[in-house]
């Protein structure tokens, strides 16, 4: 069983240059970095759990990035829009801000970032971008939501990145796997060698239409990337009665990933409202196809829910 590390609840008190914000209830507790507004712990009381990966080096320092305002990596590391050439990182730049807190109550927290000189040589364009955490009993809801500042339309994309501890009770990793909430014809969309989607789907089998075994293979080419799925998944093992479920209602893809080529002990869990770029392609961003549109002065939100079932 993996056990909480206590993590202070903090106002503007500083760990290693991070300020972490505390929420609880009876039943859970979560604890969010302001640079990125990282999700850093979703632990339960009930069973003196850690359930979010806590960013062991050996594998990945990451814990729950916020994905905005692109998913994944852009051909060349740059797209274009309005035939100008842009350069932006892997999965955008609100992962690396250092985001405000604009809201706290018990049960939740309000993070908030705008652009900058430095946000529109990446993405020109004006906007409030906030990532939202409820809880309510055992169930954190993230929620993303972008208003649109400029004069022109505005285009994006949404995703979520957490990371849970597998095994986070009995057994291996191996002994657990990913079950949808009821059989659905999955699609995957596939990689190219350079981690780039390859502009190819195939169908994807899944156990009594419902589970995918975890591996630690499957991810030795990046992530696994499914669509047309019941938009439900829990994490589970035979062998364990506590499961973990995501819903992701707002959203059409979902990834599964860890660290390539090792036995990282976790799952990414990746709800995602668009893809990454095609392999050979440079986006133009007006036509790329799932982005979020939000017109001048108008908003757009997506969000997603990680339920602890004990």
């Amino acid at each position: 069983m993996i056990k909480y590390r206590q993590i202070p609840s903090i106002e503007g008190n500083k760990e290693q240059n991070k300020v972490i914000y505390s929420i609880e209830n009876s039943q859970i507790k979560a604890q969010v970095d302001t640079k990125g507004a990282q999700l850093m712990s979703l632990y339960s009381k009930k069973t003196d759990t850690e359930y979010l990966w806590q960013g062991d080096p050996a594998y990945w320092t990451g814990r729950a990035y916020n994905l905005f305002p692109v998913i994944g990596r852009t051909y060349g590391g740059t797209y274009f829009y309005h035939g100008k050439e842009y350069e932006i990182g892997l999965h955008g730049f609100a992962r690396n801000t250092e985001f405000a807190l604009e809201t706290r109550t018990a049960t939740k927290l309000v993070f908030f970032m705008t652009d900058s000189e430095e946000t529109r040589a990446a993405y020109p364009f004006r906007f409030e971008f906030r990532v939202i955490f409820e809880i309510e009993g055992s169930a954190l809801t993230i929620r993303y939501a972008a208003k649109n500042l400029g004069e022109n339309e505005m285009i994006c994309a949404f995703g979520g990145h957490p990371g849970i501890n597998v095994p986070f009770g009995k057994g291996d990793f191996e002994e657990y796997y990913l079950e949808f909430s009821e059989p659905s014809a999955v699609v995957q969309q596939l990689l190219s060698e350079n981690k780039l989607m390859a502009n190819e789907i195939a169908p994807y089998a899944l156990e009594d239409g419902v589970k995918l075994p975890l591996r630690h293979e499957l991810f030795d080419n990046d992530a696994i990337i499914l669509q047309r799925t019941s938009r439900q998944v829990s994490v589970k093992s035979e062998k364990e009665e506590r499961y973990v479920t995501m819903r992701y209602e707002d959203f059409k893809y979902v990834g599964f990933w860890h660290a390539c080529e090792t036995d990282a002990p976790y799952v990414c869990l990746e709800p995602w409202t668009a893809l990454p770029a095609t392999d050979g392609t440079k986006d133009t961003l007006e036509v790329k196809a799932d982005m979020t549109h939000i017109q001048p002065n108008k908003s757009a939100e997506a969000a997603y829910t990680i339920e602890i079932h004990e």
